[in-house]
């Protein structure tokens, strides 16, 4: 069976340019849409780097932003720090802008499931996006924040509710597992700078590191 990956049009999240968000479709032969991943891009550049960048995202999402770990955490200035550039094989940039792309869901449905099509996903969102200098993810499970029947889009909907992610037994450690196979390194958080534990994990990767898939 042969699958088109089909990339909509990004979209403005908010108020500024330099965040986008994307969703990326996998059809079928029949064009039906099997697997289905949704992305957020942010450019930082050396005048508004990532901290400046956090805080305008989380005044402007009322501090709602699934980018407040990473902005926080291992980015310096428009790059990721030394050490974990350093870790992934890549060169901080201190002149340009960097792109940095957070992958908000992935999935596919029930009965293409265990067929390579997640990894098939994310190599080609490596080789749509070769410059991006990283895409992070936040390892928790669809069923703990997505609800199908609050799409906002009727097609949306009618995928996410082909998931039943009511009966999902998706784990986090299973995830986790599926992420370190496709060439995503952890970032391991200092739990003394935390209120409370995370309910996911963070993982990094490369266009190059997907790209090995």
């Amino acid at each position: 069976m042969s699958f088109t990956i089909k990339f909509l049009k990004p979209e403005m999240k908010g108020s500024y340019d330099w965040q986008l968000i994307q969703e990326i479709n996998v059809l079928n032969e029949d064009s039906i849409v099997v697997a289905k991943a949704e992305i957020e891009l942010i450019t930082l550049n050396k005048h508004r780097d990532a901290l400046k960048s956090y805080e305008l995202i989380e005044a402007e999402e009322d501090g709602a932003t699934d980018w407040e770990l990473p902005l926080n955490l291992y980015f310096k200035g428009q790059n990721l720090t030394a050490k974990l550039c350093e870790e992934l094989s890549i060169k901080p940039d201190i002149k340009k802008a960097k792109t940095h792309i957070l992958l908000d869901a992935i999935s596919v449905l029930p009965n293409y499931q265990k067929q390579g099509i997640a990894k098939l996903l994310l190599k080609a969102i490596a080789e749509h996006y070769p410059k991006i200098q990283s895409l992070t993810v936040l390892t928790m499970p669809l069923s703990l924040f997505l609800d199908a029947d609050a799409c906002e889009l009727e097609a949306s909907k009618i995928y996410y509710q082909q998931l039943d992610l009511q009966n999902d037994k998706t784990t986090r450690e299973a995830l986790s597992e599926f992420f370190q196979h496709c060439g995503f390194i952890e970032y391991k958080v200092d739990e003394t700078l935390l209120n409370e534990p995370l309910a996911f994990d963070l993982f990094i990767t490369t266009p190059d590191k997907l790209n090995g898939l």
